[in-house]
């Protein structure tokens, strides 16, 4: 039997069924002699499995560093584990006294799930860790005491060590095992096909490289396989159908003991070499046509399962012959491949998705398939501190597309994975273009390189698909349908498109569409860069069009079909030359920004873009997102620079003033002498007919009342400003000013009135989509459980407000919701942890956005004041300086421990 056979008949151990390999190590009875009722069983070969008394208990533990400790102390039974020594094998480069805290939990996690007062487990001193004598058998441990005896060793061999983990011990210890396994012969198993199988089972292609699939994709698809009798394995080039059809059909062979063959079509164009492709696989006589291959097929016990491979080609041959074959051998079953669908009746189709497109332990397979195919070209190549990173990085960024990852691999000898990853970004290469280290040499040349796929993939394409293909790949992210449309494409191109495996579709009720970036680079390299920017600009255009037709009315969930694509065209527009409809993309997309915040990045490209085509509303944008960014120093030179580019614009200097005494206000709420300026605002505003801007100015003018004390004149300005954003129709905005007329209230000792409020204006923003809106309602809420002293329930409005502002990256309404923390946490005699957040949120603030207001500075002094008097002298130094070193994750941390979401 060559290796291949034999490689797949040790693979069968665990690939057929799970818990084979778990049945062969307890037939084998390594263990027998520790054998009893309570004793643990643990399996590390080709995957995780602890069982007790026969029965499964776990097949993953919580953490990582759970798995690994037991695997560690498991591997090496008879040593005592010094202390330090773990610390750093499972936590490379962690403190010490962190280092102990971490392993004092995942030590008592181990203990809580795997101990029992009749079964210990573990022996722990304050510095050493062992396993108790004879309390854990383990398979990794039975395989090397039956080496005497290889047929059972090689029984117990289930696979790699620990699949998944690439810890440098881990690998090591995987190296050493899989030598030893290397050298044993093939095991005879229960599945082993027999003596009599037909000879045109050997038409299915032996492979030399190991095969990686997700967890469960292989036993999932062979379950359907007896129930369909015509599967369509569908995708992109390159994704792997073809060796999971053919990994399938090996399934069947030896498990089921079917027959099997595989017609190879991708040189198939006709009716005659899709035939002599047939007789090839029936390894039958050739020249005897159609009836020599039905004959065969339906001699007794012909031919179970038949892979038709590269159907794309010739998809009506195809399609005529499937049928054919259907009718004539009633159990065949037909495992297809291909590009495109056949659309026949009865025809099921499995999307074959990339492996970074799929759930975590897909991009697991991923990262062990590119070690794999990099271990064949240096055996000394690992997942390691140094490179771990870059080499996660490298994978998302090539899809997890199998070939491209087979691909990189092969070139790890010249290249490390930080240096692919620099040249795919464009350090050494053209930014669109594809590295040299995805082409191969060897392979036949539709697999050679991501060029060639495309090139097969194509050819197949009539001339109009194929230009909004070019037009679509200028668009480097998701798009919508509206975008197809908006560069003269119609559906039915976009459905070609997506029924190629060119395009791939998501969702459901607004549908995202994309490209694989390895594809997208490939047909862009084919198109000139004026195209290119031709093509970006006629969106931008259509897309700022499209955002006038929505009008103030729109809710945000009207805004999102396009948001992401208007982004990667703000970013693209410096680039392109193209900084003017830039920025009216930028403008036009405001109540995005205005609910969702924003990330660092857009302040600075609209900071370039305003280089290029300065104006006053565009750096009056700037100042409002660089403010909500946590930067008050530019949002303040951006608001000066709007009111000095305004001119004589009355609108625009109207808005350029109420933005700088927005940044100002909004810092400190202090009032900076900006009643006179807002007085201005309102009357330009007016004359200008721009009801927005003068119910911001209201606003701002209410902000003043508030820094002033007076509460109830506050609450009249923003009532004036509510009834301006109703009079133009803006629910949001209006909503808003009921939310800071409800904090008013609050102040003024009507709560229940705010409360009211309060859960009116949450309804609207929940309906609306509108992320900032849903944040203040959480905020305003918080304040009003304060007024009832119903500490509790303020503490859980504020971390509800402290996940919205996090996730929507809007760093003032972090920093600012921050501070509702302390003073409920006092309350309910968590003095230390006020402290320290009340030093943390008064210093973030400081550096931030600048002075705090005479009432937030207040309010944080009192908390202080309260916690100093719960705390000994002693911890009250400790917690204010801990709160004054602390970084914002672990403050982030603190304020959410116990947060029940």
């Amino acid at each position: 039997m060559d290796n291949r056979i034999s490689s797949l008949s040790r693979v069968a151990l665990y690939v057929s069924t799970p818990c084979t390999a778990m049945l062969c190590w307890r037939v084998s009875g390594g263990s027998s002699a520790r054998d009893g009722r309570n004793m643990l069983r643990l399996r590390l070969l080709g995957g995780f499995h602890i069982e007790r008394a026969g029965q499964l208990e776990h097949t993953r533990l919580p953490s990582r560093a759970a798995t690994l400790l037991l695997a560690r102390l498991a591997l090496q039974p008879g040593r005592q584990h010094p202390r330090e020594e773990l610390i750093e094998l499972l936590w490379p480069g962690v403190g010490l006294e962190a280092g102990r805290n971490r392993l004092r939990q995942t030590l008592s996690t181990l203990r809580a799930l795997l101990e029992t007062p009749q079964a210990p487990l573990l022996r722990a001193d304050r510095s050493q860790i062992s396993l108790l004598p004879g309390a854990l058998a383990v398979d990794a441990l039975d395989f090397e005491a039956a080496l005497a005896d290889p047929p059972q060793a090689a029984l117990i061999y289930g696979g790699e060590l620990l699949p998944g983990h690439f810890d440098d011990w881990v690998v090591q210890e995987r190296y050493r095992l899989a030598a030893l396994a290397d050298a044993l012969p093939a095991p005879q198993l229960r599945s082993a096909p027999p003596t009599a199988l037909p000879s045109f089972a050997t038409s299915l292609p032996r492979y030399l490289t190991r095969y990686f699939a997700p967890p469960g994709r292989l036993e999932a698809l062979a379950a359907r396989l007896p129930h369909l009798r015509l599967l369509t394995l569908i995708g992109p080039g390159g994704v792997g159908k073809t060796r999971l059809a053919v990994e399938l059909a090996w399934l069947g062979f030896f498990e089921a003991h079917w027959s099997c063959g595989m017609a190879a079509l991708a040189d198939v164009r006709d009716e005659a070499s899709l035939v002599a492709a047939l007789e090839r696989a029936l390894t039958i006589t050739r020249g005897g046509g159609w009836p020599a291959v039905e004959a065969a097929l339906q001699e007794p016990g012909g031919l179970r399962l038949l892979v038709l491979d590269n159907a794309e080609q010739a998809l009506g041959v195809v399609a005529q012959a499937v049928q054919r074959l259907l009718a004539v051998a009633p159990s065949l079953c037909l495992l297809v491949t291909s590009r495109h669908a056949l659309e026949l009746d009865g025809e099921t189709l499995v999307d074959v998705a990339p492996l970074a497109s799929a759930p975590n332990a897909a991009q697991d397979t991923a990262l062990a398939l590119f070690i794999d195919r990099a271990r064949a070209v240096r055996a000394d190549f690992h997942a390691s501190r140094d490179n771990r990173a870059a080499l996660h990085d490298l994978i998302r960024e090539l899809d997890g597309l199998p070939l491209a990852l087979e691909l990189a691999a092969a070139r790890v000898r010249s290249f490390s994975p930080a240096q692919m990853l620099a040249q795919w970004h464009g350090v050494h290469t053209e930014p669109d273009s594809l590295p040299a280290w995805l082409t191969s040499t060897t392979r036949a040349q539709r697999h050679a390189s991501v060029a060639g796929l495309l090139d097969w993939s194509l050819a197949l394409l009539a001339p109009e698909p194929l230009a909004l293909l070019q037009a679509l790949a200028a668009l480097p992210c998701t798009f919508a349908l509206a975008d197809v449309e908006a560069l003269g494409g119609t559906p039915a191109l976009l459905d070609e498109l997506v029924c190629h495996s060119l395009v791939q579709a998501g969702g459901e009720a607004e549908p995202r569409y994309g490209l694989l970036e390895l594809l997208r680079r490939g047909v862009l390299a084919r198109v000139d860069m004026a195209a290119r920017r031709a093509t970006r600009h006629r969106l931008r255009a259509a897309v700022c069009e499209w955002a006038a037709s929505l009008g103030l009315k729109a809710p945000i969930t009207a805004w999102a079909v396009r948001r992401e694509q208007a982004r990667a065209l703000i970013a693209s527009a410096a680039d392109d030359g193209d900084a003017g409809t830039g920025l009216q993309l930028a403008l036009a997309l405001r109540p995005c920004w205005e609910s969702d915040g924003v990330d660092r990045a857009l302040v600075g490209q609209l900071g370039t873009l305003l280089q290029q085509a300065p104006c006053s509303a565009g750096h009056e944008l700037r100042a409002q997102l660089a403010f909500t960014h946590g930067d008050r120093a530019l949002a303040l030179a951006s608001a000066e620079q709007a009111l000095e580019l305004a001119g004589g614009d009355a609108a625009a200097r109207a808005a350029a003033l109420v933005r700088r005494a927005w940044v100002l206000l909004a810092g400190d709420n202090r009032e900076h002498g900006q009643a006179g300026p807002l007085d201005e605002a309102v009357a330009l505003a007016r004359q200008a007919g721009d009801m927005a801007t003068e119910a911001r100015a209201w606003q701002q003018h209410a902000a003043i009342a508030v820094s002033r004390g007076e509460p109830a004149q506050a609450e009249l300005l923003y009532a004036r400003a509510q009834a301006l954003w109703e009079a133009v129709g803006h629910s949001r905005q209006a909503a808003a000013r009921l939310r800071n007329r409800a904090q008013c209230r609050i102040e003024l000792g009507d709560v229940a009135t705010a409360v009211e409020w309060i859960t009116a204006c949450q309804r609207v923003a929940e309906m609306d989509g509108d992320g900032v809106g849903q944040l203040d309602t959480a905020y305003t809420l918080a304040m009003a459980h304060e007024a009832r002293r119903d500490w509790p329930a303020a503490l859980a409005a504020a971390r509800q407000a402290l996940r919205i502002a996090h996730a929507r990256q809007h760093l003032h309404a972090r920093a600012l919701t921050l501070q509702l923390f302390p003073r409920p946490l006092a309350r309910l005699r968590e003095p230390e942890r006020a402290l320290q957040l009340a030093v943390f949120s008064e210093q973030h603030w400081l550096r931030h956005l600048g002075a705090l207001g005479v009432r937030e500075a207040r309010a944080l002094a009192r908390v202080r004041r309260l916690a100093a008097t719960q705390l000994a002298p002693d911890a009250r130094s400790a917690a204010i300086a801990r709160g004054r070193a602390m970084e914002l994750t672990e403050a982030l941390q603190l304020a959410l421990r116990g947060d029940p979401e």
